[in-house]
């Protein structure tokens, strides 16, 4: 009787063992064997649990909870627990069942991420978030975001040791050296002096971490959210960077890397001079030449910049086929100048090779630096021509044009108010970390009355409201071909009582009256109901300031909430399965199942 009903749940559901073994994370042949009556687990047992949790995850997945409810006659408007008890009744035909509870979402496996080991250590030596980021002279609001899991110290080796001195110094103080190691399940008999522990908890803390790609994602979005919203001023003067006798040579060649340093002055300089509107630069040969001589360096930045100031667009080949971390860098080594509109950023997808390096630096009116040299003699007797020449500038273009050919745009900027880089409606999955609840979700009700409020006119309101419709469309017809998970904290009652709660309005700062996101709070709920398919995931905090971030399979756009407005959008497949990953930690941690979600919003109401 038992593993029939097992089969016509699953038959209701339209899923299979292997479902359900996925979604509540046991092996696959404990539920086959429950569903085929080869087992028939303990009434209340952790076996049967696993499956109840894994069938009532299935059901709410695919916005079929109410035909759960409905087959296993449970009465509408349970909580979850509710109905996995009911489901457990059902299932054993009205078997006497104690008052057990199946393991929630937050009964995990003890310390199994960085952010969970970091929490039982803080707790064992007394630390506050505020007394270690003070320890650690860092803002409490990072160690909190550690804790909970939504960032990682990773990107920066020097805070990963202080973490672990500071906790190890700590202990010690309190004469808890051998606690801390047992904690991390060090050995009985371990050494438990400073540096051991120190060492211990060091391996302890990070050994999830290693794979882990999440903090070049931080690091790349951090970056993206801190440059400032003026163009960034070159190190040097004009006359400072371009050598006034090394712009005006007519040499054809030049060799080895100060030949090179000597013919990129020349040709940056004249670009500059003579307002040329162009450039197109490729080179996949050691960047010593350009990094090694940081005053060198300084005339490269400052000639580049006042290119783009001066209104020339630039078009660069990256030279990213090693790892994530190189195409990183090249993304940020840029940064600064995207605001200006004026770069436009691709990877090639042919490997480069490794028996010749090539350069080729472009400006189709003016002039090229072109160098083909065999890998580690470009330093001593590398060759670079300086073409001139109308025919052999069009030559070389041509050869651009073939590398763009096989390249594809590493990061593209879209300016303020183009709603059209805010998300596809065709993909599977799609989510979006914000600050704030979404303005999609947000009732037209609330939209005037915020913008009302905030003082702006009649065309202020017409333009809000079209950049809202659109983002609402969109949002319906995500959830209408794939899943969309919203990820955003809750306001505090502080907050919402001081007027401090913001909104995803653009361009508005006026914050949320209580009233206004009590109404929020209904239309969300009135979404989780309307469309199977959109979730709500509430996290505990702001995951990156002022930050937008908004993934799926296909691409990943991360959108300024501050000046300059713009979106940067990724579609590098390498790119995209980091950021992806990002998420799928996020989401295994933080998502609810809809029932527990709104009861979790109804407290606004």
């Amino acid at each position: 009787m038992f593993s029939e009903k097992v089969k016509q749940v699953l038959a209701l559901l339209e899923t299979s063992s292997a479902d359900i073994a996925r979604i509540s994370g046991c092996d696959k042949s404990h539920i086959s064997r429950m569903v085929s009556g080869a087992r028939k687990p303990k009434i209340n047992g952790a076996a049967v649990w696993r499956l109840v949790n894994g069938i009532y995850l299935a059901s709410d997945e695919k916005g079929m909870t109410d035909k759960l409810c409905e087959i296993i006659q449970c009465e509408m408007g349970c909580s979850a627990d509710e109905i996995k008890a009911h489901l457990i009744k059902w299932l054993y035909d009205g078997e006497e069942t104690d008052a057990a509870k199946p393991r929630s979402h937050a009964d995990k496996t003890p310390y199994r991420a960085f952010g969970e080991k970091l929490v039982a250590a803080m707790e064992l030596t007394g630390l506050s978030n505020i007394r270690m980021g003070r320890l650690l002279n860092i803002d409490p609001s990072y160690i909190s975001r550690f804790r909970s899991g939504l960032r990682s110290p990773k990107a920066n080796p020097k805070m990963m040791s202080d973490i672990c001195a500071t906790l190890t110094e700590r202990a010690a103080s309190q004469g808890k050296l051998s606690a801390l190691a047992r904690l991390t399940g060090a050995e009985a008999g371990a050494p438990t002096n400073r540096e051991s522990v120190s060492d211990t908890v060091y391996e302890w803390l990070y050994s999830s971490e290693r794979t882990d790609e999440t903090p070049l994602v931080q690091g790349l979005i951090d970056q993206i959210g801190s440059f400032s919203a003026d163009i960034v001023k070159p190190p040097l003067s004009f006359e400072q960077a371009a050598d006034e006798d090394i712009i005006s040579e007519d040499i054809p060649t030049y060799y080895g890397t100060s030949g090179l340093r000597r013919a990129v002055i020349r040709f940056l300089g004249n670009v500059f001079r003579r307002g040329e509107k162009e450039l197109y630069l490729y080179s996949d040969q050691n960047m010593e030449w350009m990094t090694g001589d940081p005053y060198f360096r300084a005339e490269w930045a400052s000639l580049m910049i006042l290119c783009v100031t001066n209104g020339t667009r630039i078009s660069i080949i990256h030279n990213i086929n090693r790892d994530l971390s190189e195409m990183a860098d090249a993304i940020k080594s840029w940064l600064p100048l995207y605001p200006s509109g004026m770069i436009r950023s691709y990877y090639c997808r042919l490997r480069a090779g490794e028996r010749f390096s090539t350069t080729l630096f472009l400006c189709p009116g003016y002039a090229c630096i072109s160098g083909s040299n065999a890998v580690g003699t470009e330093n001593e007797s590398g060759m670079y021509r300086f073409d001139t020449g109308a025919d052999q500038l069009i030559a070389h273009r041509i050869a651009y044009d073939e590398l763009l050919e096989h390249s594809g745009e590493l990061a593209k900027v879209h300016l303020a108010g183009d709603t059209g880089s805010l998300g596809e409606p065709d993909v599977r999955s799609t989510a979006v970390i914000s600050d704030t609840l979404s303005l999609a979700t947000m009732p037209e009700s609330t939209l005037r009355s915020v913008i009302l409020r905030s003082g702006e006119g009649k065309s202020g309101l017409t333009h809000i409201r079209a950049i809202w419709e659109k983002r609402r469309e969109l949002l319906k017809q995500m959830a209408e071909n794939g899943t969309v998970y919203e990820y955003a904290p809750l306001s505090a009652d502080e907050e919402l009582f001081g007027g401090t709660a913001r909104t995803d309005i653009p361009g508005i700062t006026t914050a949320y009256t209580p009233k206004e996101y009590a109404d929020h709070i209904r239309s969300i709920i009135d979404f989780l109901e309307t469309y199977p398919n959109y979730r709500l995931c509430i996290i505990p905090e702001t995951a990156f300031e002022d930050i937008k971030l908004i993934v799926s399979e296909r691409d990943v756009a991360v959108q300024r909430l501050k000046a300059p407005y713009i979106t940067i959008k990724f579609d590098h497949p390498d790119l995209c399965r980091a950021f992806n990953s990002y998420i799928d930690r996020i989401r295994e941690q933080y998502n609810l199942d809809k029932l527990t979600t709104i009861h979790k919003l109804e407290r606004y109401l």
